[in-house]
């Protein structure tokens, strides 16, 4: 390929002198149809870097030349370019082996081939149309499974934010953020949303290091590791390099961040304590805070986003009714936080996760878009760019046929179906929710007392409280092993799973699989990964009402197109992922807007 560029770069000199030009026209990314032929690409690869250099050269000259000659050249140059990359590649990959999948060249290739679309921007639907199916690589390989949901779509890793004024001001404006202090997925929540107003704002995203997350303290050492740690961060569930193959995604560590700015003097004058770059838990937090140039409160409120850069006439009253209507049915009765001068000129902003600052809602009910393309695209970003790590999503795969192969063989006529349940007991806080097998049993019956999980099929279980008894909860802050019967709400009695197999399920837990042998070697702090993608892929599942571990299941079965089979056990909550409203806010359940468009199609 370095061979190529260079070749490229001699016959774009000999092009240019044998009509004996002494000037060309710019054709960099400032002309919206040429856009350099989406070959302009930050990049650590070493054609980009060549590439850059050859456009840079060429752009350094001035802009004087008869436009038909420059139309003829930038024809000819572009044929030349799509021939050579092309042949390029196709011969590399003619010598890869039938499973194995360099992904630097695949990612290369892709890139060139969605130069058109990288500067002349399609459709939604045209979008969806031409989405090529993603990829999972597990121990090295390409492989085909069911749970890739995610997309490669044309000219989506080109794209950034027309609110920006100028993309390269991200050098000089920052977002800082702290991990939620509730369960793994409330702190995923608060990253979607940061991530998407990172790219949105085009600032640069600071992540914090690893820390202690709330019931993810297992010991472990990854092949990363140096040492065994308790600590977990933004890296262990998020491919990072994914995210900064993204042309509008910026993305830096904390420590990086503190050099450039903080032991410079750059944050407001203060110095951090002794002026280190390696600040970790509280005392980072404080001297972020301390630092901020805006600390927005979010508690009741959401983000209201401009289509343009300083059109703020969002909050005016004489914005376009039709925005008016969109904005009044996202933000239900939240206040809206409007981007506005204060937001888009801080050098730093900072997102705490105390009480009323904390982002505990979904991105995409979260950011108001009013240009509907966008608020199209930051779904697609998140679903194509912030899901799981392949190793996560490899522990799911395996764990999905490790389900499969044990549905064949215990339920021969069900072609390797099985149903899946989340049951939330422990110590959530929402004590009418944790219920007797029983009552789940009874509550899991249509209207006309069909059974939704029939008699004789294989149920997977995910839960906090895989022996049914109920050993870490608590009501009133006191454990249920502490009353005497009749037990309080919260408190289930019996506390066994079996009722379970008295109706005639096959019952399963992940300890059954792991002693099988499933997951060895898997980071035990990312089994709770592996199980809802294990959940996603059940034919029928049941989870718990405001649990945000069901919800993200939830949505991961709306990418996969089966969000209708989704049920909530809860008493008087059967039905409710099944009604028609599609938005809606707060963190305890998921909504059909994070996997459709306006239209309700697929996003």
């Amino acid at each position: 390929i370095i061979f190529s560029i260079l070749s490229l770069y001699l016959f774009i000199q000999h092009e240019l002198n044998s009509i004996k030009l002494n000037k060309i026209k710019n054709n960099s990314s400032n002309n919206p149809s040429n856009n350099n032929k989406g070959l302009v690409k930050n990049g650590n690869n070493i054609n980009n870097r060549l590439t850059d250099a050859t456009v840079d050269g060429i752009n350094k000259k001035d802009n004087k030349i008869d436009e038909k000659i420059d139309n003829a050249i930038n024809k000819k140059i572009d044929s030349k370019i799509d021939n050579t990359i092309d042949n390029t590649i196709d011969s590399k990959e003619e010598n890869e082996s039938e499973n194995e999948i360099d992904m630097s060249e695949y990612h290369t290739k892709d890139k060139i081939k969605d130069k058109q679309t990288a500067s002349n921007q399609l459709t939604i639907q045209e979008k969806k149309e031409q989405a090529k199916r993603g990829i999972l690589i597990c121990n090295g390989t390409s492989i085909d499974s069911e749970i890739i949901y995610w997309k490669i779509v044309p000219g989506d890793d080109q794209y950034e934010s027309p609110i920006t004024p100028h993309h390269d001001l991200h050098h000089d404006r920052y977002i800082t953020f702290e991990y939620d202090q509730g369960g793994w997925n409330n702190v995923r929540m608060g990253m979607e949303i940061i991530v998407v107003m990172a790219h949105a704002m085009g600032r640069t995203l600071a992540l914090p290091p690893a820390q202690h997350l709330y019931l993810l303290g297992k010991t472990h050492k990854d092949e990363k590791d140096k040492e065994e740690h308790d600590e977990m961060g933004f890296e262990d569930f998020f491919d990072i390099d994914l995210l900064k193959s993204h042309k509008g995604s910026h993305i830096i560590t904390m420590n990086e961040f503190l050099e450039r700015e903080a032991v410079t003097g750059g944050l407001k004058g203060i110095l951090p304590p002794g002026n280190r770059s390696d600040l970790w838990g509280q005392e980072l937090w404080n001297y972020l805070w301390k630092v901020a140039d805006v600390k927005p409160a979010w508690y009741g409120r959401y983000l209201a986003m401009p289509d343009k850069p300083e059109n703020f006439n969002l909050s005016s009253p004489d914005t376009d009714p039709k925005t008016l209507e969109l904005m009044k049915s996202f933000g239900g009765d939240r206040k809206p936080v409007f981007y506005e001068k204060e937001l888009e000129l801080a050098h730093h902003i900072h997102f705490a996760a105390r009480e009323e600052y904390r982002l505990l809602q979904h991105h995409y009910s979260f950011t108001f878009f009013s240009d509907r393309y966008q608020q199209s695209f930051y779904k697609r970003f998140i679903r194509d760019y912030m899901r799981y790590r392949d190793v996560i999503q490899c522990a799911g795969h395996e764990l999905v046929q490790a389900v499969r192969v044990d549905a064949r063989a215990s339920v021969p006529e069900g072609n390797g179906d099985y149903y899946a349940l989340h049951i939330r007991r422990g110590d959530f806080q929402f004590k009418d929710v944790k219920l007797t097998a029983g009552e789940i049993v009874k509550n899991l019956h249509f209207p006309n007392g069909t059974a939704i999980i029939p008699p004789g099929s294989l149920v997977y279980i995910s839960t906090d409280d895989p022996d049914g008894i109920c050993v870490n909860c608590y009501v009133q802050r006191q454990p249920c092993t502490s009353y005497k019967p009749p037990k309080p709400v919260g408190c289930p009695e019996p506390t066994s799973w079996d009722a379970f197999t008295e109706f005639g399920w096959k019952i399963r837990f992940l300890n059954g699989y792991l002693k099988d042998g499933v997951l060895n070697g898997v980071n035990p702090n990312l089994y709770g990964m592996a199980e809802s993608i294990v959940c996603s892929r059940a034919k029928v599942f049941a989870g718990t009402f405001y649990s945000t571990f069901t919800g993200y299941i939830h949505r991961l079965r709306g990418y996969h197109g089966i969000g209708e089979d989704s049920y909530y056990h809860t008493n008087h909550e059967l039905m409710v992922l099944r009604k028609p409203k599609s938005q809606g806010h707060g963190f305890f359940r998921e909504w059909r807007a994070g996997w459709t468009d306006d239209n309700g199609g697929l996003i």
